[in-house]
């Protein structure tokens, strides 16, 4: 693999808006996407930001309009943690996303890329992160016996042969079942009560979801099968 020069990592100042939304502290510099579209500029995007970056941070980055569907499935490795703290998948592309603001899955950004239309590769990576990772770490993170933590409830797991900088594995893509979904207004209410003082980390991660521009709600492909 050749050598490359970084991008400059990012500034993180902050302002209000015309129009009551806070800027971004955290935003790609010149040259770096803020809609990853692939896996590989997830890292790209991470690896330019200031660092420690973290969870929020990373949200700040994305271009608006963010689409996100939520969840209270608990059957993940990221599981829901209550109806003020879901799941929430973030569509960018090829690309689905998924945090939790709260619980045991909150300091896990996990990554899926589509490959065909049922069929995604899986990743995953632990933040607040405090140098540039790899390509092959998204990967490496889920990596477990001869293929991945993913494949129990993600069936029929093979070796990516398109990935030649580590083994990626591809497997079938799952999607929430419609009684586990949460409205996106239930999730906005949850962002407007939160109190900072109380519960700093959970707010710091909603208001980097809703606070920097519009959020809309998508859904999965009807044609991708629920657990």
């Amino acid at each position: 693999m050749g050598c490359s020069t970084a991008p400059p990592r990012a500034t993180s100042d902050a302002s209000t808006q015309s129009d009551g939304s806070t800027s971004r502290r955290c935003t790609p510099p010149e040259g770096v996407s803020g809609s990853p579209r692939t896996i590989d500029e997830v890292v790209t995007l991470i690896n330019a930001l200031p660092s420690p970056v973290t969870i929020p941070c990373f949200l700040e980055a994305l271009d608006r309009p963010l689409y996100v569907e939520a969840t209270l499935s608990r059957v993940s490795a990221q599981p829901a943690f209550g109806e003020r703290s879901p799941r929430i998948f973030l569509f960018i592309g090829d690309v689905v996303l998924s945090v939790v603001p709260d619980g045991e899955g909150a300091p896990l950004l996990e990554l899926a890329e589509f490959v065909e239309e049922t069929r995604s590769r899986k990743a995953e990576l632990h933040l607040p992160i405090e140098t540039p990772v790899s390509p092959a770490a998204p990967y490496e993170r889920v990596r477990y016996e001869s293929g991945t933590t993913c494949g129990g409830c993600h069936s029929g797991e093979v070796r990516d042969e398109t990935i030649d900088f580590t083994d990626a594995f591809v497997s079938r893509a799952l999607r929430p079942r419609d009684t586990d979904l949460v409205e996106l207004d239930l999730l906005r209410s949850e962002w407007l009560a939160c109190s900072a003082q109380e519960e700093p980390d959970r707010c710091a991660m909603l208001d980097a979801l809703f606070a920097h521009g519009p959020v809309a709600h998508r859904s999965f492909a009807e044609s991708i099968p629920t657990l």
